[in-house]
């Protein structure tokens, strides 16, 4: 299966005056890739994708793949509100080799699944790459409806499904719809929901700690493919309790402040964050 395995988020650093900062982009692919993930995600949520200028975004996927070498899969963020944007970015990210594009509903309307499913056939139909749709409801404050999924799983150029809905019953509904392990491909992204999403099905996982401990999620990978539960568990409780050194008791934008201070503690990247997010949240 193509599109599975330990897929990073990647952080998106920033120079002082808020520019891409191109060498820690490389420091942060080396220490992904060199622990054997199996894709990289820049231009998510993790990646202040929202924030960043259309021409830095364009710095960052190139300066991605450059770094990466063909090593581990490019999934590239396209999603906004503007479907023309988007479909232009994936154009541009093919150019570069991506291999594949990653959208979330747009979030500025409120829209109904008639408008959503529409939209992402559209984008589906346009853009020259296979696309993932991305469901995070905390950003778009909308789910796409698991009716809507599993329509649109039919699509030629829809191929999977990275889901932050962070409800497990649904996780496991979309999981009895798609097929589980083996047919449509379904992603967790929500890093509480690794274990009990593994176990119903999903062949893959989108973790933020992946920067801070990209091995253990590699590791509990592989124990979920080999259905080595005790040890997919307590990896489970691992990667809990580093995440929660920046998730615990923080809005998301805090979160990734924190993640970012504690990379730059260790060399990787420097803790600037762009507006409206705020560099300093708190003590570490």
């Amino acid at each position: 299966m193509k599109y599975c395995g330990v897929v990073v988020p990647m952080l998106t650093p920033f120079t002082p005056d808020g520019a891409i900062d191109v060498p820690a982009v490389g420091r942060i692919v080396e220490l992904l890739v060199g622990n054997r993930i199996g894709g990289i995600f820049p231009l998510g949520t993790t990646g202040e994708a929202a924030s960043i200028h259309p021409d830095e975004k364009q710095k960052m996927v190139e300066a991605t793949i450059k770094a990466n070498n063909g090593r581990a899969m490019v999934y590239a963020g396209i999603a906004g509100n503007c479907l023309r944007e988007s479909i232009d970015a994936a154009a541009e990210y093919k150019r570069m080799g991506a291999d594949c594009v990653v959208a979330h509903m747009p979030s500025y309307y409120p829209i109904n699944d008639k408008e959503i499913e529409t939209y992402f056939r559209q984008l589906a139909d346009r853009v020259m790459l296979p696309l993932v749709l991305y469901n995070i409801p905390v950003t778009t404050h909308h789910h796409i409806a698991i009716d809507v999924i599993d329509r649109l799983r039919t699509h030629p150029n829809i191929v999977a499904l990275k889901d932050s809905g962070n409800d497990g019953e649904r996780l496991v509904e979309i999981l009895r719809r798609t097929g589980g392990r083996g047919a449509w491909p379904v992603l967790v992204g929500n890093s509480v929901q690794f274990t009990h999403g593994l176990k119903h099905g999903a062949v893959g996982m989108v973790p933020s700690g992946g920067h801070l401990v990209p091995q253990l999620y590699q590791s509990m990978y592989e124990s979920a493919m080999a259905d080595n539960w005790p040890e997919v568990e307590r990896l489970q409780r691992e990667t809990d309790a580093v995440c929660s050194q920046y998730l615990k008791g923080n809005t998301l934008g805090e979160g990734l402040a924190k993640l970012k201070a504690m990379l730059e503690m260790q060399g990787v990247c420097g803790r600037k964050m762009l507006p409206p997010l705020l560099d300093h949240v708190g003590d570490m």
